[in-house]
């Protein structure tokens, strides 16, 4: 199945009460535990450093009496970067990779992508004007202007089916309780340049 598909009916499962997602607290039917490595690692009475490879400092995952234990280095001073992590290492495990190569990475990405920034989501809020920007996309989010880029790049591509439908019904209500009134945008003159920016 499509990771988008599956990062979206993830969101149909959840209570959801706010923008942005919350990454920590997903129901995923009890398979799935988020903690830190220094909580965890306080825990079973070893090192964070024990939990930490080489090439994975901000998440590590490993499976456990059938559960999968996402641990997310809480000393990453980014939070849109733990949110991506774990988003991420949660699209691994939805789409049931055993392996960590070039197309499992890109389904991976594209799960956490939609996790985090759901498209449908993103769309009403750019079409209703309550949002203009990468920069409102990334606050509103929580993700990384990398992140948010991204996802304004690849959104044309977004094909929509029920379950958007679905998922933006869960959404409206929210938006409209934590969203006032939509963002204007003025631009204004860069003092060295003299270039217009939004």
């Amino acid at each position: 199945m499509h990771p988008e598909i599956l990062a979206t009916k993830l969101l149909l499962r959840q209570k959801i009460n706010g923008i942005p997602t919350n990454i920590l607290k997903l129901n995923c039917n009890g398979a799935v535990i988020v903690d830190s490595i220094q909580h965890y690692a306080h825990l079973v009475q070893c090192s964070p450093e024990d939990f930490l490879g080489p090439g994975a400092r901000d998440c590590s995952v490993m499976y456990h009496r059938k559960k999968h234990i996402i641990l997310y280095n809480d000393y990453v001073l980014s939070t849109a970067r733990k949110r991506w992590s774990i988003a991420h290492e949660i699209g691994h495990i939805c789409c049931g990779h055993t392996s960590d190569g070039l197309k499992e990475e890109q389904q991976a990405n594209a799960f956490a992508g939609e996790l985090l920034i759901p498209s449908v989501v993103l769309r009403y809020l750019l079409d209703n004007k309550y949002i203009s920007t990468v920069n409102d996309v990334a606050d509103t989010f929580k993700v990384s202007l990398q992140a948010a880029q991204k996802r304004l790049d690849t959104l044309s591509q977004h094909r929509y089916t029920r379950l958007d439908e679905n998922l933006l019904e869960l959404y409206i209500p929210i938006i409209q309780r934590t969203c006032t009134e939509p963002i204007i945008t003025i631009p204004y003159k860069c003092f060295y340049t003299g270039v217009a920016i939004l």
